[in-house]
């Protein structure tokens, strides 16, 4: 294969393989050279006219057709991915983990080109917390704007918990020219800790609850301009969710939303979305002035990923959110800004097959409560900053399952001294990819 230099710049780089692509063009060397450094670049497009013409040399190797497969696939052409695929395994000369990669992309992209399709994934997990009930780390706290001890019972103690999560999501494509498919999704968790138990409900909670949560959301997929080369999509949808606690319901919240996503070219991502729900409490002995925690809850979010070279992406996501009460002093503003880069690679351990990907990220919220709540100090508006960081890694153990580890700290500074707390969380899980 022909050699560039890698300290010049991308597109000297480009412009040198495609000079020597010119001068041999017979070269698969050469070709493949060029069509890898244009990919590299985020030319797509360009990378696949380049493999195209490798493939009318009829001894061309099976790994063009699936480099040329992944590419399709990466632009949203599943029919052209899925029949590359097909003859790329028809070739006895593709073996070890180029056929893995195959098989594994070929049966993504038949489930992506049916009309109806389901995925999803199941995770079972392990997590050890060292405040999960987010209680004061300071040893005094307001009551009434006066300064009192805090009762040994509600200072912070570490907990584990088994939480099991369920995600599936079903398209329907509606076969029309702006590609109009209904997506629907769902996901439910159940949240076990080791030191509750039972269903009694009893005021001033001191154990963890005990958490079961389940929310669907449904709508039409489109795309409003009819441009081929538009990657704008929208959604809009319904959402419906419920929250029980101790195996009691202890919200429902209904609402509608608006996704809009924007693909401005092969490496560049935009996810947005506005969405509204109406929370509704349940009249429980452990929670009081229930009916005046109903409420709006307004959120606006937006996401840009930039995918830096094959496997790396970084994104930075902003957030604000409204939620409104019966009582001002339980009424908020929050605004988040959070970063997350991602690398997928290859398996470090041999005999295994699979990429891994590991993941960081972190996050800052302010969050401003809209007037002071008399119980704790009637004279001082809550405001607090939540500060996240964290780290994950997912490791394949087969075609579905896969090991997931993650690591986050929190911090919570506040202007009360009744909200400020930090929390470490450690999860172990298992997924099994539907």
């Amino acid at each position: 294969m022909a050699q560039t230099t890698p300290n010049l710049p991308t597109e000297r780089q480009i412009d040198d393989a495609f000079r020597q692509v010119l001068e041999t063009p017979s070269d698969m060397g050469r070709g493949m050279n060029y069509a890898q450094l244009l990919v590299q670049a985020g030319n797509y497009e360009g990378g696949v006219a380049a493999l195209e013409r490798l493939l009318l040399d009829p001894n061309a190797p099976a790994t063009v057709r699936l480099e040329l497969a992944v590419l399709y696939y990466r632009l949203g052409s599943y029919g052209m991915a899925e029949s590359l695929l097909n003859t790329a395994l028809e070739d006895a000369r593709l073996q070890g983990e180029q056929r893995h990669l195959a098989e594994t992309l070929l049966r993504d992209t038949r489930k992506r080109n049916q009309i109806s399709r389901v995925d999803g994934q199941m995770i079972l997990g392990l997590r050890a917390q060292t405040n999960p009930a987010s209680r004061t780390s300071e040893s005094q706290v307001l009551a009434a704007g006066t300064l009192v001890p805090v009762d040994p019972a509600y200072r912070p103690k570490s907990d584990t918990d088994v939480q099991l999560t369920l995600q599936l999501n079903h398209e329907y494509d509606l076969e029309t020219q702006n590609q109009a498919t209904v997506v629907s999704s769902l996901v439910a968790q159940v949240v076990k800790f080791s030191s509750s138990s039972g269903s009694r409900l009893q005021p001033n909670q001191v154990a963890p609850y005990n958490l079961a949560l389940a929310e669907v959301t449904s709508g039409v997929r489109f795309k409003p301009v009819q441009d081929a080369s538009s990657g704008l999509t929208l959604r809009p949808h319904v959402i419906a969710a419920t929250l029980s606690a101790q195996g009691k319901n202890l919200l429902t919240a209904g609402g509608l939303g608006l996704d809009v996503n924007n693909r401005f070219s092969e490496r560049l991502l935009l996810e947005a979305g506005i969405e509204h729900r109406q929370f509704s409490y349940a009249n429980r002995i452990d929670v009081p002035d229930a009916d005046a925690l109903g409420g709006p809850d307004n959120l606006l979010r937006a996401r840009l990923s930039r995918e830096l070279d094959p496997g790396r992406v970084l994104s930075g996501e902003l957030r604000a959110r409204t939620h409104r009460t019966d009582r001002a002093f339980y009424d908020y503003d929050a605004y988040e800004a959070r970063v997350t880069y991602s690398a997928t690679y290859a398996n470090p351990l041999p005999q295994m097959t699979g990429a891994w990907t590991t993941w960081f990220w972190g996050s800052v919220q302010s969050r401003g409560y809209g007037a002071p709540d008399p119980a704790v100090d009637p004279l001082k508006k809550r405001q607090d900053t939540d500060w996240r960081v964290g780290v994950g890694n997912t490791v394949p153990l087969s075609d579905k399952w896969s090991l997931l580890m993650q690591l986050e700290h929190t911090r919570t500074r506040s202007n009360l001294p009744n909200h400020r707390w930090k929390n470490t969380a450690l999860l172990l899980a298992v997924s099994y990819r539907l």
